[in-house]
């Protein structure tokens, strides 16, 4: 039973690495692209994306605020990601025109209000994002991703069981390479070997993707782990998000940014780095302040405050440190899907480990063409008995066909 079962799950081992293979390897290469993108884009674009410290500090909201939409007459801004005395580009984004969900945005000096040029490459990270969550195929795309995120998990899980060895507590026999072998042996060796040491990084990446993926994935996770009442849970979120409806409608919101900006420095202290102000479309909805404080463990936890966008008054705030893990760990999600949570040694491995999966593409297909080859192989040797000749019982043990094949040859000889 155990043998039948075993075959079983080779079979569709193979089966999903021929089909589903090309687009993980796909996946792999463009989520290591992905990964030091801001680095990247910054070291491309020193007078867009990077500004001079000044010992003055960064602008207050308000100023901020005030410049920018003074140098650009008739728009009005609807959100602000900045860094609190940093060498990063501030971000401004304007409102939408009527009937549109997103308007312009812009690359702001946060220590004068100057807007800077348009950067290089943002074009082109925002293909390989496509291509990584859609295959740049729309939804029908993600429909492709997400099938083969959750074959990704298969293939962990089924590797494991079929490469279990009988020393399983010999780490070499895990981890190490035998460089001595040749062809089929050595690429079943290195198929194998370096699966599990990506083993780790594929689970993680696969559990976390699939939020993206699937409304029910997240739902159950949110269940699971948030600690907010059920009515309070949200249900979308991500770099996804949900399905998106119609462009609200209704008069603008009055805003005082001065008073948003005292309410975020008493509420953050002194240890505020970064912050991200996101005002409602319309008038009548809280404005929510995402902020980051110095002691946090990655650039995802944030801290949440929402405010009344006129008056500055809190409605609600949420720290990350307060949380119980789970929370932590839903608030965490694109860090440990990106490697970050773990520090920078933890996005070097997550990239390394997504760059590695067209190995696994190419030696499969490698051994399965081998498999192929030796059957074909195996059923031209075979004979058929001469009805007048001795009976020869011929008995063979054989893996990879080979000893099949010398049997037969045997046989027909005999």
């Amino acid at each position: 039973e155990s043998k039948v079962l075993k075959k079983v799950w080779f079979q569709l081992h193979w089966l999903f690495g021929i089909s589903a293979g090309l687009v993980l390897a796909l996946m792999g290469v463009t989520g290591a692209t992905l990964s030091f993108q801001d680095e990247l884009l910054r070291a491309l674009n020193p007078d867009s994306l990077v500004v001079q410290r000044q010992p003055a500090g960064t602008l207050a909201l308000d100023e901020l605020v005030r410049r920018v939409e003074s140098a650009v007459p008739g728009k009005t801004v609807a959100s602000v990601w900045n860094t609190v005395d940093g060498d990063q580009a501030a971000r401004i984004m304007f409102s939408p025109p009527p009937g549109q969900r997103r308007g312009e945005m812009r690359y702001v000096d946060p220590y004068s209000g100057e807007l800077l040029p348009a950067p290089v490459g943002e074009g082109f990270f925002g293909f390989v994002m496509q291509l990584h969550r859609f295959l740049a195929m729309g939804e029908a795309g993600g429909q492709v991703t997400g099938a083969c995120t959750l074959i990704l998990l298969y293939f962990c899980l089924s590797g494991l069981y079929l490469r279990w060895p009988r020393r399983w507590l010999s780490w070499r026999t895990w981890l190490t390479l035998d460089w001595r072998k040749k062809g089929r042996a050595f690429n079943w060796d290195l198929h194998a070997v370096a699966g599990t040491w990506c083993l780790a990084f594929y689970l993680l990446a696969a559990l976390t993707g699939l939020i993206w993926s699937y409304d029910w994935y997240r739902g159950a996770l949110f269940k699971l782990l948030d600690d907010a009442p059920a009515s309070q849970q949200r249900q979308g979120g991500g770099p996804r998000g949900g399905k998106r409806g119609e462009a609200p409608k209704g008069p603008p919101p009055q805003v005082d940014y001065a008073a948003l900006w005292n309410s975020l420095q008493r509420h953050a202290g002194a240890g505020l780095t970064g912050y991200n102000l996101r005002l409602p479309p319309v008038a009548g909805q809280p404005a929510t302040f995402y902020y980051l404080l110095d002691d946090a463990p990655h650039e995802r936890a944030l801290n949440e405050l929402t405010l009344d966008p006129l008056s500055g008054k809190v409605r609600s705030g949420k720290r990350f440190n307060d949380s119980s893990f789970g929370k932590q760990l839903l608030t965490s999600v694109y860090a440990l899907h990106v490697g970050s949570y773990f520090g920078l040694p933890g996005r070097i491995l997550m990239m390394l480990a997504s760059l590695t999966m067209p190995l696994f593409f190419v030696t499969g297909w490698l051994l399965y063409l081998d498999r192929q080859r030796k059957k074909r192989a195996v059923q031209a040797a075979r004979v058929e008995p001469d009805g007048d000749a001795d009976a020869w019982l011929i008995g063979y043990a054989s893996q990879s066909g080979f000893a099949e094949q010398l049997a037969w040859k045997s046989a027909g000889q005999l």
